[in-house]
């Protein structure tokens, strides 16, 4: 009798337990998860290990058998293919030399049927054989006489009787013996030059002709001339079958010799035969054809090497044929392309090898699978579980990391849950929100938003944006609600909602400050070009509602840059934040003054009257009112300073106007105001737009007046009281295609207000410099007789103030030769305005290399004795506003001879510009004035003629 033991499992209670055993005992005993996972039957680890490997590593031996027969097989079907290929490629080109042969024997036995063959006659035969259709590569058939030398005048005579009048033995000379060929069809082309070529001349030619006449059979020679230059891989060579005379018997050497007639010939080109035979050849071999039994370089007859070296590149073995044609041994060289290998390539196996490798893994990989499936189960079990209580760990941490207020409320906005983990305010403590209402915790004027934030949350299931303020510890903070409906896990159960309350206090800060900075300007606080405009379209879209007129007036502060450098910036804001109040203590409620930038102003006036004379007339007072305010100087640090404005005015709403086209215009006028003086006020006018467009108009035009050369330097000579040239001034003038000769007040003004000048200025001191060194030039050559001649230029203030002037001055000495001495700088006053200082030392600067100064249109602007004595001056020019009323007008004639008188003190040099009459000629040499300039005396005239007359003179 067999007994059965069995055991209670681990972890449970027995029925068989003793009834003495406490409650506790009664526990089941209890084990980790690990350890339960761990006592689970597993499968053997030398069948995990060894099991999968194996099944693969004899799948893939199989596979790698199979793939490796395939291969071998095809390979040998692939050469076998090749082979048979250029059988047929050497069997073609056999079969054709033959069909040639049998062509040259018709020929030949023609020849020896006849004892004479005009050239109709050989036409005739010829052209009923039809080469180019039925022998495709025969350049032609020709017939070959053999000549002693004596018989030649005979034979001539007899060729050109068959119908060959201009026949001819070339090249000519005297010779023992000739072989020229008579007769030649189709006599056309190549052949036509041919007639009459003695083929004895020809090496290869003649080798093969005396081989033909000595065996009596065909011959074929090598080569007859070597590759045109570009030729494509073929040659000319030649067939040539001997004619005998009649009746003599030609059965040895010395007999064959005596009895030879001539020849029968037919020329080819072996390109020409292996195109007539494409359709019979492998397209995909690459055939290279010598002459000989080796395949060198210099015995190719046809083949592309660049074909060849492809193939041999690949590893492909060439095939070697030879074949023998007319006595001569042809070697053919024949390699597959890779077209021909595609073509012959079975690539069956090699998708069977590619299934064979997966099925091969795949069934390795099958095996693994099973025989480490419940490992692997056990393996997900334990990481599950280690996921899940990793992801409530993180989620408790996410929560608590969270930096905002999170409610847990219903739909009637009460608080169930919340937290406040992170943040460090205490009086938003858990306890102060939860059994409260949400829209009683924010002030009663968000309320509403908040409860609407809550129904659209319930409607939508989100809803954000909404935002509160709360007082707490004596300080606004914002705050904004995100709200996201909670799908409820009680069937029946009300709508939760998890609502999210974030700080947002600081970004509720930065966005007043962005707008604060986007919209009004930092320095003044008063609204900037942005908020302008827009105030400026409502104000132009209410006047045309309205019918009222509005008023813009555009400030541009004079002089305030002079202010700025020479006090620095922060005096200079100091100045504009004190033109900010005075500005805005002028103005209307509802008006607007905005800052530009820089010191630019803008007043809004709206609805100053209901017609335009009207508001004209007060935007005017405005303006005015504007104007004496910014007149009275500034105190700024016990100091007062003096600035002014020019003023701009333009009315709206006028036809289709826009802001952009309103600021304009008022800026227009504003600059109009500054060209006639500054501290003045101008309405815009549309005559001032046209203005503006010209200038604009101009100015591009003068860009490409540079490029293209339309600039010409002109020289207007100077004399001394004698009326002898020591000098001249450089003008520029300028011939537009269009506009004509545009005068320089017109262009100059336009060039100086942009960086044209600089350019511009540049090259007339370069042509001012070469036209020094060819008149030093040409002194030398003179043996240095008479005085040197100077040339002045004048140099705009921008261009004088360029950081590195002096150096380009330098340069351009350097680089044309010329004398220092002889280039005179002339610079108007404007220039001694700004930055003295700085300026005598640029000027002592170039002084110190030779260069000379001029005062240009002396008395006109900023004149004052104190700079005369200060800078570094060789000359003064008296203006021509001063000379052409002398001597008759008493003030101009006293101010004239003061100049002089002054300069004669400071020992500098006088040049009166603009004398035009020979009284004010002698009244300038009267007073003692070096030097006259106008035309009195000379024109200005192009600088090129002008130094070609005075070099020729």
């Amino acid at each position: 009798m067999r007994t059965h033991v069995t055991s209670a499992p681990v972890g449970r209670c027995s029925s068989r337990l003793p009834h003495a055993m406490t409650p506790e005992q009664h526990q089941p005993p209890a084990f980790t998860e690990s350890e339960t996972l761990q006592d689970a039957p597993t499968s053997p680890r030398w069948l995990v290990l060894v099991l999968p490997p194996l099944m693969a590593c004899m799948m893939l031996g199989a596979t790698g058998l199979y793939w490796y027969r395939a291969h071998s097989e095809s390979a040998d079907k692939r050469l076998r293919n090749l082979h048979a290929a250029t059988e047929q490629i050497a069997y073609n080109l056999r079969d054709r030399m033959a069909t040639y042969e049998v062509v040259l024997r018709g020929v030949q036995g023609y020849m020896d049927g006849s004892e004479r063959i005009d050239r109709a006659e050989f036409h005739n035969y010829v052209d009923a054989l039809q080469l180019q259709q039925t022998r495709p590569g025969l350049q032609g058939v020709s017939l070959i006489m053999y000549v002693q030398g004596s018989p030649l005048e005979a034979h001539l005579a007899d060729v050109r009787g068959r119908g060959f009048s201009g026949y001819t033995v070339h090249p000519p000379g005297e010779r023992a013996q000739y072989a020229p060929i008579t007769h030649i069809e189709p006599l056309q082309g190549r052949n036509l030059e041919a007639l009459g070529l003695d083929v004895l001349t020809l090496p290869a030619a003649r080798e093969a002709l005396g081989r033909a006449r000595d065996t009596g059979r065909l011959a074929l020679s090598g080569l007859l001339g070597a590759f045109a230059p570009g030729s494509t891989l073929q040659g000319e060579l030649g067939m040539f079958l001997p004619v005998y005379a009649p009746g003599l018997e030609a059965e040895s050497l010395p007999t064959r010799r005596h009895a030879i007639r001539g020849w029968v010939a037919a020329p080819f080109r072996v390109g020409d035969v292996v195109q007539g035979l494409a359709r019979e050849f492998d397209p995909d071999i690459a055939l290279a054809i010598y002459d000989g039994v080796d395949p060198t370089p210099e015995a190719r007859l046809y083949g592309d090497a660049g074909l060849q070296s492809q193939a041999l590149a690949r590893g492909a073995l060439p095939i070697q044929r030879r074949l023998e044609v007319g006595g001569r041994s042809w070697t053919l060289v024949m390699a597959p392309l890779p077209a021909f290998d595609l073509r012959h390539d079975d690539d069956g196996y090699y998708l069977v090898a590619v299934m064979g490798v997966f099925v091969s893994l795949l069934l390795g990989w099958f095996a693994w699978v099973l025989a480490t499936g419940r490992e692997r189960a056990m393996a997900l079990a334990r990481r599950m579980t280690a996921e899940l209580r990793g992801t409530r760990d993180d989620l408790e941490s996410t929560l608590n990391a969270i930096p905002d207020l999170l409610f847990e409320l219903d739909a009637q906005g009460r608080i169930h849950h919340c937290r406040s983990a992170r943040l460090q305010l205490p009086v938003l403590a858990p306890e102060r929100f939860v059994g409260h209402r949400l829209q009683d915790i924010v002030p009663p004027g968000e309320a509403a938003g908040s409860l609407a934030a809550v129904q659209a949350a319930l409607q939508n299931g989100y809803s954000a944006g909404h935002q509160f303020h709360l007082e707490l510890e004596g300080r606004t903070h914002w705050f904004e609600l995100s709200v996201a409906r909670k799908d409820s896990a009680n069937p029946g159960a009300g709508p939760r909602f998890v609502a999210l309350a974030r700080d947002v206090t600081e970004r509720r800060v930065a966005q007043e400050r962005t707008h604060q900075l986007a919209y009004f300007d930092a320095l003044t606080g008063l609204p900037n070009r942005r908020m302008l405009l827009d105030r400026l379209g409502l104000a132009l879209a209410a006047a045309r509602r309205s019918g009222q007129v509005g008023a813009l007036l555009y400030v541009d502060l004079d002089n305030f840059k002079q202010i700025n450098d020479a006090r620095g910036h922060s005096l200079g804001d100091r100045l504009l934040v004190e033109v900010t109040q005075r500005l805005t203590h002028l103005l209307r409620p509802g008006d607007t003054v905005a800052r530009l930038g820089g010191d630019e102003f803008v007043l809004l006036l709206q609805g100053i009257a209901t017609d335009m004379s009207t508001a004209g007339r007060q935007a005017l007072q405005v303006a005015e009112r504007v104007r004496e305010a910014l007149e009275q100087p500034y105190a700024i640090d016990t100091h007062l300073y003096s600035s002014t404005g020019s003023l701009g005015i333009t009315l709206f709403p006028k036809r289709e106007e826009g802001v952009e086209d309103l600021l304009r215009e008022a800026d227009t006028a504003m600059y109009r105001a500054k060209d006639l003086g500054r501290n003045r006020i101008r309405f815009y006018e549309a005559a001032m737009q046209a203005d503006v467009q010209e200038r604009l108009a101009m100015e591009q035009d003068l860009k490409k007046a540079m490029a293209e050369g339309q600039l010409a330097a002109f020289v207007q000579p100077q004399v001394d009281a004698q009326g002898v040239v020591v000098g001249g001034e450089l003008l520029m003038r300028w011939s537009h295609p269009v506009r004509g000769s545009v005068p320089p007040a017109r262009f100059i003004p336009i060039a100086e207000s942009s960086a044209l000048i600089l350019p511009m200025g540049a090259w007339m001191i370069e042509k001012a410099c070469d036209a020094i060194a060819q008149l030093h030039a040409a002194r030398l050559v003179r043996g240095g007789v008479g005085e040197p001649l100077s040339i002045s230029v004048n140099v705009s203030q921008r261009q004088f103030r360029q950081d590195d002037f002096v150096e380009r001055v330098r340069n351009v000495l350097a680089q044309t030769g010329a004398t220092p001495s002889c280039l005179i700088l002339e610079v108007t006053e404007s220039l001694l305005i700004e930055n003295l200082d700085d300026t005598i030392a640029r000027m002592t600067e170039l002084v110190q290399l030779g260069v000379r100064f001029s005062i240009d249109d002396f008395g006109t602007g900023y004149s004052s004795l104190a700079y005369l004595k200060r800078l570094p001056l060789y000359e003064l020019k008296i203006d021509k506003s001063f000379v052409q009323d002398t001597p008759g007008d008493p003030s101009d004639t006293a101010i004239v001879q003061s100049i002089i008188s002054v300069a004669r003190h400071l020992g500098l040099r006088v040049v009166a510009e603009g004398v035009e009459t020979r009284a004010q000629a002698d009244f300038l040499v009267a007073s003692h004035c070096e030097c006259l300039q106008g035309y009195l005396f000379y024109r200005p005239e192009p600088l090129d003629g002008w130094l070609k007359t005075f070099l020729r003179s």
